[in-house]
């Protein structure tokens, strides 16, 4: 644990490229929770702020609300998460920078720090969340859900701002993980539609708390990591020296599950490659690892949570409009006639070595076959704005455009020309 601690505080933040990167991704996530503020999740649990949180000054992302610094931090991670929009990392197998870049920023306006200062505490909480997530034995993960390992991440931001000594910083840590959310529900949670979702909002909150409490004498079991059999501790602490792992992030171009992702573009390559009409589509079969099919509770998805994970809904969606952004997975295409159509039409089944490779990688293979007989297919490993193809800036604030609005480009440079 406290050679865990030292890495996260001695890594060298002197690289001028991580900024940009870190700015990108605030600026991702920012476009996210102002489209996720607009979602029937949302606005379901603001109707509990001042009951749960109260009136205060910080602010609520992509509303005219505001509150407390913990409520601030829950209502803009829970908006990030809502529509699924937001960016991850292939390591962690969820989405750090949905839990840090709140923390992060609000704590940092809370306490009077500058940007700068909460960029580097989001590579730091970034850092710590995704090599905790990785360093979990596979066979041991029984859900991804990024709550169940994010208040870790939160945990390190706060405590990077809070400037705690090495010893508070271990009991920050290990009070988050005693108290994160436990995510017992795993993915039927998000196959059913539950609005808790991966449960980040809490995880955010928990990990703020813990660090805070750290700051003034609160201790947890701060040897967890060492005494904790479902941590490989040489993963955990492998290549210290390396690259923080925020410039290894993969953006989302889709508004779905990231596990979705490479069948969706598999399906639109070949649509565009073919000038396929969805009219002369006979049947359309992928073949996917088996966590992806998982998360498939009904043929046709009851709620807009549940479309988020539902391959053949997206891939219907794409196949009809070229793209799928929150527009399209919204309530009205729930009962769109077409989609279902299109979803009769998709066959699924799960491939061996596609999930032999998983969660490092995401294979598919897409098969789709026309009424005339002809038949083309498309395998591929990897999804779109990955590490190893990431998006320009253009192609980013494209995406934040159509989330964020009228403001859109004064908060995209904002946050991406801030120092």
């Amino acid at each position: 644990m406290h050679r865990f601690v030292q890495l996260l505080q001695n890594k060298d933040l002197s690289d001028t490229v991580i900024y940009h990167q870190a700015k990108r991704i605030v600026a991702d996530t920012i476009g996210a929770a102002y489209g996720g503020s607009q979602t029937a999740v949302f606005k379901a649990a603001i109707k509990s702020k001042n009951e749960l949180f109260g009136e205060g000054k910080m602010p609520i992302w992509g509303t005219n609300e505001s509150t407390d610094l913990s409520g601030s931090v829950f209502y803009n991670t829970l908006a990030v998460s809502a529509t699924d929009f937001d960016e991850g990392h292939r390591k962690a197998a969820g989405h750090p920078a949905s839990l840090v870049v709140p923390v992060a920023i609000m704590l940092g306006e809370h306490l009077g720090k500058s940007f700068t200062d909460s960029l580097k505490a989001i590579i730091v909480g970034y850092e710590a969340g995704t090599r905790f997530s990785y360093a979990r034995y596979p066979e041991k993960v029984d859900t991804y859900s990024t709550g169940r390992w994010g208040a870790i991440a939160t945990a390190a931001s706060a405590a990077y701002l809070l400037e705690l000594n090495t010893e508070q910083f271990m009991h920050a840590l290990s009070l988050a993980f005693v108290l994160s959310p436990g995510m017992q529900g795993g993915s039927t949670d998000v196959s059913t539609g539950s609005m808790s979702k991966e449960g980040v909002a809490w995880a955010a909150q928990s990990g703020l708390q813990s660090a805070l409490l750290a700051q003034n004498g609160f201790t947890g079991p701060y040897l967890f990591i060492d005494s904790y059999d479902d941590i490989d501790v040489e993963k955990l602490l492998a290549d210290e020296n390396d690259d923080w792992l925020i410039k290894s992030n993969y953006f989302k171009p889709f508004a779905c599950c990231r596990w979705l992702h490479t069948a969706i573009n598999l399906v639109l390559e070949l649509k565009s490659e073919h000038q396929i009409l969805t009219e002369n589509i006979d049947s359309i079969d992928v073949s996917i690892f088996s966590r992806a099919i998982d998360l498939i509770n009904s043929n046709y998805p009851d709620n807009m949570v549940q479309a988020q994970f539902h391959l053949p809904f997206t891939i219907a969606c794409a196949l009809l409009f070229d793209k799928v952004t929150p527009t399209e997975i919204c309530e009205a295409n729930l009962s769109n006639k077409l989609i279902n159509q299109l979803i009769d039409k998709i066959k699924m089944e799960t491939d061996d070595e596609f999930t032999k490779t998983f969660p490092g990688k995401l294979g598919s293979e897409v098969t789709c076959r026309l009424k005339n007989g002809a038949h083309f297919s498309k395998a591929a490993t990897d999804a779109p704005w990955d590490a190893t193809n990431p998006p320009s800036d253009k192609e980013l604030f494209r995406k934040f455009e159509s989330l964020a609005g009228e403001n859109a480009e004064s908060l995209w440079n904002k946050y991406l020309h801030s120092e």
